[in-house]
Order: structure tokens, then C-alpha cells, then sequence
């Protein structure tokens, strides 16, 4: 009698990055040949700037070594000096509050909006009643990519005379018109435009923008080499460069991909209870696409997909103060983060993805 091996079909990623392959960047890494010149600014370092500075209508750009970098230049050079306190969500990655504290402030966590997911200027003015004084700083997330929204943060900062800085990580791509409030990006290996490791400060204040590229290469700040402002060395190298602007050849093949898996999964998932984010993949789009589930049915949801073989991430964990590292930040009432965060999954979603694979996964959802 023949026994036949019944196989489990094969598990689903969670997220497959994708960089540009080698025939891409080969003909940029034959002009760092020819120029023998392999960082300190270099001229595909100039190019990407300029380049991002095209996609985003930023007038000024830094280029970092990554989104956690970016954000701890930013403060550095917008926070109010002599205070201690940084506004921010605790419904954030945890980089959020590490690039806070190596700016020498201190995180005071909040709540989102349960709908955007995102800091608004209605929490953070409700909360300004609570503190003994102004805060340093306040620092707005970018919810996986979504745009935040620029001007009604501005008119926060032009009325209460508090700095904004935005941890736009994901939203590279969903920017436009950035103000003097400098948009911090990631450009890491997971994100719609990535390099691997890498991040910018993008802002319409071209004086931030040159103190901020100073404060990455030790505070040169013109033609002499002196250090004329406190830095570090924060640069990229003419390598990293050469993937940036091979990865802006390719985006707009990369982000009609990224819209119609979208599509892909909205279809899927119509009439059901679980919903994505407003505006992903049509108003902007995001490599770590989520949804939001049920309060009742978290558990029976992430027990499907578990017996399924399908990977899923909760990306911002259950919220900062969740993490023993701060633990003992101050903040507000986070009960509505507890209930939120549980609820946020990140499905998979990458290009290795079949019509098999995705009616699977939809097959875990209600």
C-alpha cells in the first residue's frame, strides 16, 4: 500500500524587500569609478539630493544615515532649548523615541487618533495643559506612510510657538510642499524607496537644511574645515547613493505595483469587517500594509493566519511604553492605544506574492 506524504502548503512571508539589482546600478558604480570619489558628499550624493528635492518639493534636503539619525538631527537643531519634554506618540516605532533621547529630550507620550492613527494637534494642545511648562518639541508620526497633514501642524507651531518635526519614515513618496517643519524619511531597505540604510531631512528652510548636512560631517559649516556647530558623522556613501538613484529609476513601476496589490487585497477584503487604512493605494502607498481588526476577533484572526502558515506583524509593537526602556517616560492616558495597537496587523506584502497566496491570507480575515 502506497502512503501519500500530505504536505502543509508553504509559509507566506510577511515582507520580501527588494533593491535594485546589480545591471541597475552598474552604470553608477562605473562613475564612482571613474571619479574616485567614495563619500564626503560626492557627486551622486548631489544628484540624489537633487533628485529629492524634485520628488518632494523639498528646497532642502540632508542625507543621513538612516530615518533614526534624521530625526536626531532634526531636534537638535529645532528643539527649544532649556526644555526637557518632547510631545510624541506612543503609538510609534520605538526609533521614534530613541532619535528623542539622543537628542537630549524626553519623550511625553500620548494617544492617537484611533481613525488616522497619527498625533493630531487637537491631542497634543489637550495635553499642553498637563505640563508644567512649553514643551522642546513636538514630534508628529507618519502612520506606515500616510501623509501627515503639514499645514494644520504649522498653524500649531505658528500658535503656541512650539517646534514641529515630523517622523515621516514610510511617507517619502506621499510628500509634497514640505514646509519649514522638516519631514523626516527613512530610505531603509523595507520602505517604498529604499538603499538599504540610509534616511533624509527634508524641508523648505534651505538654513535648517545646511546646518542639519553640516551637523552630519562634523559640524563643518563652510569652505574651512572647522567645526563651527556640535555634529558627528552622519553621512552616506557614494555606494549608497548609486542605489538611491537606481531606486528612483525604477519607482514609478515600483509604486504601480505597490497600488495594485493594494487593489489586490481591497477587493479581497470588501464586505469584510477587517478595513485598511484610509487613502492606502490611491492617495498613498506603504511596503507594510495593515488592517485593522475586530477587538473580538484579534485572537480567533491571528490564530487563522498562524495555522494557515501566514506570516503577520504587529510593526509598532503595542505602543512605546509598552518597552522596559521606557517604561518610565511620562505620559498620558495611553487606554486608547492599548486597545488600538492590538488591533493594527500588518499582513504580507511584497511582489512575491500569487492570486493563491493572497486569496489565502483574505481567507483568514472576517
Amino acid at each position: 500500500m502506497t502512503i501519500t506524504a500530505i504536505t502543509s502548503p508553504a509559509p507566506i512571508k510577511v515582507l520580501i524587500p527588494r533593491l535594485p539589482e546589480a545591471a541597475a546600478l552598474l552604470p553608477y558604480l562605473q562613475r564612482i569609478d571613474a571619479n574616485r570619489t567614495y563619500s564626503n558628499y560626492g557627486p551622486l550624493n548631489r544628484e540624489f539630493v537633487a533628485r529629492l528635492s524634485a520628488l518632494t518639493g523639498a528646497k532642502g534636503v540632508t542625507l543621513t544615515s538612516n530615518g533614526t539619525t534624521a530625526i536626531e538631527l532634526a531636534l537638535r537643531s529645532r528643539a527649544t532649548p532649556g526644555k526637557r519634554n518632547c510631545l510624541m506618540p506612543s503609538y510609534t516605532f520605538i526609533a521614534s523615541a530613541h532619535a528623542v533621547c539622543n537628542a537630549g529630550l524626553t519623550p511625553y507620550l500620548l494617544e492617537v487618533c484611533p481613525d488616522t492613527l497619527a498625533l493630531t494637534p487637537e491631542i497634543a494642545e489637550a495635553a499642553l495643559a498637563a505640563l508644567p511648562e512649553k514643551p522642546a518639541a513636538v514630534l508628529v508620526v507618519s502612520a506606515f506612510g500616510a501623509p501627515p497633514d503639514l499645514p494644520a501642524w504649522a498653524a500649531f507651531e505658528a500658535h503656541h510657538g512650539i517646534p514641529v518635526v515630523f517622523d515621516a519614515a514610510a511617507a517619502v513618496t506621499a510628500l509634497s510642499d514640505v514646509g519649514k517643519q522638516p519631514a523626516c524619511v527613512s530610505l531603509h531597505a523595507t520602505k517604498v524607496l529604499g538603499i538599504g540604510e540610509g534616511g533624509a531631512i527634508l524641508t523648505s528652510d534651505t538654513e535648517l537644511a545646511e546646518r542639519t548636512t553640516a551637523m552630519t560631517g562634523f559640524g563643518f559649516l563652510g569652505a574651512e574645515r572647522l567645526a563651527t556647530i556640535r555634529g558627528g558623522n552622519y553621512r552616506i556613501s557614494e555606494y549608497a547613493a548609486a542605489v538611491g538613484l537606481a531606486a528612483l529609476d525604477a519607482l514609478p513601476a515600483r509604486l504601480q505595483a505597490l497600488r495594485d496589490l493594494t487593489d489586490a487585497y481591497s477587493q479581497r477584503l470588501e464586505g469584510k469587517a477587517v478595513r485598511l487604512q484610509r487613502g492606502v493605494g490611491d492617495e498613498w502607498v506603504t511596503m507594510t500594509l495593515n488592517v485593522f481588526v475586530p477587538e473580538a476577533d484579534v485572537t480567533g484572526t491571528l490564530e487563522r493566519l498562524d495555522a494557515a502558515g501566514i506570516e503577520w506583524r504587529r510593526w509598532w509593537g503595542l505602543g512605546c511604553h509598552r518597552h522596559p526602556a521606557f517604561a518610565d517616560v511620562p505620559r498620558a492616558d495611553l487606554s486608547g492605544t492599548d486597545k488600538l495597537a492590538a488591533r493594527v496587523i500588518g499582513l504580507p506584502f511584497h511582489d512575491n506574492l500569487t492570486d493563491a497566496d493572497l486569496d489565502r491570507i483574505a481567507a483568514c480575515l472576517n
